[in-house]
């Protein structure tokens, strides 16, 4: 029968530190990125609430021009958006490292979270380096409801014109 040495088990509390700093990181980066959603929903809802001033100034005047100056709306709160976003996936390549060394070097079945949701939508792990065209100004999420309300400002302007 052996008996564990002090070497032994001074790696074994190694290994439980280690894990639970990892379990730590993991958590609070998921954390930091549920904030980053809400700031980011918050950005949002100002956007559309400012849009919807301008079009509603724009009917109330029935002026083009109020309209046109109202595309300024959504063009800043979409940069700001998406410059959140950019930052949001800053932290989603650490996340799929500490999943995997959680999983391969301890033998868990979790954490998944950000594997299993990549996997649902058939998301490869993200690089270590994005663009910020691709992955934050032009990230669908971000931009859609932007171009929608800018398109509505365009269209009004252009309905006022011929008025």
């Amino acid at each position: 029968m052996t008996h564990p040495t002090s070497d032994d088990a001074e790696i074994a509390a190694k290994k439980v530190f280690e894990r639970e700093l990892l379990k730590q990181e993991y958590f609070f980066l998921q954390a930091t990125i549920e904030d980053y959603n809400r700031q980011i929903w918050v950005i949002k809802a100002l956007g559309i609430s400012g849009t919807g001033a301008a079009i509603g100034l724009a009917l109330q005047q029935k002026e083009a021009l109020i309209a046109l100056i109202g595309c300024a709306i959504p063009l800043f709160f979409w940069v700001l958006e998406s410059q959140w976003k950019h930052f949001q996936r800053g932290f989603y390549p650490r996340i799929a490292e500490l999943e995997t060394i959680l999983r391969e070097e301890n033998g868990l079945r979790g954490p998944a979270i950000f594997g299993k949701w990549s996997q649902a939508f058939n998301r490869g792990a993200p690089p270590k380096r994005q663009s910020y065209f691709r992955k934050g100004l032009l990230n669908p999420s971000v931009f859609v409801s932007y171009v929608l309300e800018i398109g509505c400002l365009l269209l009004l302007s252009f309905l006022f014109r011929f008025q």
